[in-house]
């Protein structure tokens, strides 16, 4: 029993030395923040109608056109013919 307890044995959670030095973790980091940075700005790009306006403009072009055919539409409607069924 005491061969366990001797002080070259691994004990407790076996916790090792990690084996990137900071350098290289610092590396991966900033890669990955790059990542980052080029996702967002090529989704900026994909919808940069979005965001310029150009879209907005469009809504807006096509709210005014379903309104005036609607306003047409409702004005048509002030005609009532009425169709004699009595022959």
């Amino acid at each position: 029993m005491a061969q366990n307890y001797n002080l070259n044995s691994s004990f407790g959670l076996n916790v090792q030395k990690g084996s990137q030095s900071v350098s290289s973790k610092q590396a991966v980091l900033t890669g990955d923040l790059n990542k980052i940075f080029e996702n967002i700005s090529d989704e900026y790009k994909k919808f940069e109608g979005v965001f310029d306006g150009t879209v907005q403009k469009e809504i807006n072009m096509y709210t005014r056109q379903a309104m005036i055919v609607g306003m047409n539409l409702k004005a048509s409607d002030k005609t009532i013919r009425k169709f004699d069924m009595n022959i």
